[in-house]
This record gives structure tokens, C-alpha cells and sequence, in this order.
């Protein structure tokens, strides 16, 4: 009797291992197609923007592009990281109360961490709709569109890229810190000689050369 009830056992213990595997798979699969479309979303947006469209294979490198084409400062990739890796440390510190003798120590860590996790959460999402409020005015867009881009970021750059009625205007300036500062003029001008329409930060008019007052 007693080796019958090794047996199932055993046989129950496989059983769970096999649900798990099966789990992990599916997630592993739903992931890789997450990643995909968010990789085809940016390669297709990053071509309408004029960048390369590869760069959206590159970890980092990728955000790094997205936030050039939206206008802000490269440093806020910095922020952006900084942010996820303080989001991420809770994790770390659940393992480390795990094998801590001193319970109380690893207990204020934790909180402590905690803390900086949720409010790097926080920061993150002001980041990413930082980013997007810019998008969303190199597209002529309002702050709604800007939400959207926000929480549906693949969807909404993949509608951005493949659209005709949705045109980048890299002309628009944009405040370099998105919502932060005054945004500069983005009025149209022309050549006083030969009455081109130039960038507000041209210096000379692309068709007759004439400097720019």
C-alpha cells in the first residue's frame, strides 16, 4: 500500500510540475508576442519619423530614439531607467528578507522600498506621458491623443505609423522637457526674399540662401 501511495504521489507531484510548465509556457508565448508587436509597432512609427527603423530591436537604444523624436532632452532616458530599476527593487528585497537573520532590518528595507517602488511606478507613467503629450503635438494632436499614447503605446504608434491622415511634423518645436516649460512658438514663417516656408531655427532659407534675422 505503501509503494501505491508513492506512486500517486509521485504521479500527482509530475502532474503539478507539467500545470506549471504548461503556465510558464503560455506566458513565455504571450510575452514574445507582446514584445513583437510592441518591436513592430516602433519599427513602423520610428519609419514615419525618419529613423531607422532597426532601432526598435535594440534594448534601450529604442527608447532612447523615442524620446529624440518626441523633442525631449536625452537625459530623461536616464530618469526612465533610474525609475525602473527602483520599481524593480522590491523584488530584490523580498530575497533578501528570505535568507536575512535580522527579520527587522530586512522589514524596514522592504517598506522602505516599497515605498520607492510604487512612487517610481508613479514617476514612470508621468515619464511615458511626457513623451507622449510631445508625440502627440509633432502629430497635431491634443492631450487626449497624448493619454492614449500613454497606456496604449503599441497600438496607438503602430496607428501613428501606418495611417496617412496622421503626419510627423518634426518642424513643430515641442518644450524640450515636454510639459515643463513654455513651449516655444511653433507659427509658420517664411523668406522675406523669395517667400519660402523655413523652420522657426533655420538660420538661412533653404531655397535662396538669404540669412535669416
Amino acid at each position: 500500500m505503501n509503494g501505491l501511495e508513492e506512486i500517486l504521489n509521485n504521479l500527482e507531484m509530475s502532474g503539478v510540475l507539467v500545470g506549471l510548465m504548461i503556465i510558464l509556457i503560455i506566458y513565455f508565448i504571450i510575452w514574445l508576442i507582446a514584445l513583437a508587436f510592441k518591436i513592430v509597432s516602433r519599427w513602423i512609427y520610428f519609419k514615419k519619423c525618419g529613423e531607422e527603423g532597426w532601432k526598435s530591436l535594440i534594448p534601450i537604444y529604442t527608447d532612447i530614439t523615442l524620446i529624440k523624436t518626441s523633442g525631449l532632452k536625452w537625459w530623461w532616458v536616464l530618469i526612465l531607467y533610474l525609475s525602473i530599476l527602483l520599481a524593480s527593487s522590491n523584488s530584490i528585497v523580498e530575497i533578501i528578507s528570505e535568507v536575512s537573520s535580522d527579520m527587522y532590518i530586512a522589514g524596514i528595507l522592504l517598506f522602505v522600498l516599497s515605498i520607492l517602488s510604487i512612487f517610481s511606478s508613479i514617476i514612470i507613467i508621468f515619464i511615458k506621458f511626457n513623451i507622449s503629450y510631445n508625440i502627440s503635438k509633432k502629430f497635431n494632436k491634443d492631450i487626449g491623443f497624448a493619454f492614449l499614447i500613454t497606456f496604449f503605446e503599441p497600438i496607438m504608434l503602430l496607428i501613428l505609423g501606418l495611417s496617412k491622415n496622421y503626419q510627423y511634423n518634426n518642424d513643430i518645436e515641442v518644450s524640450e522637457n515636454g510639459i515643463f516649460g513654455i513651449k516655444k512658438s511653433n507659427a509658420i514663417k517664411y523668406c522675406k526674399e523669395c517667400g519660402t516656408q523655413i523652420s522657426n531655427n533655420a538660420s538661412f532659407c533653404p531655397n535662396c540662401g538669404e540669412k535669416l534675422s
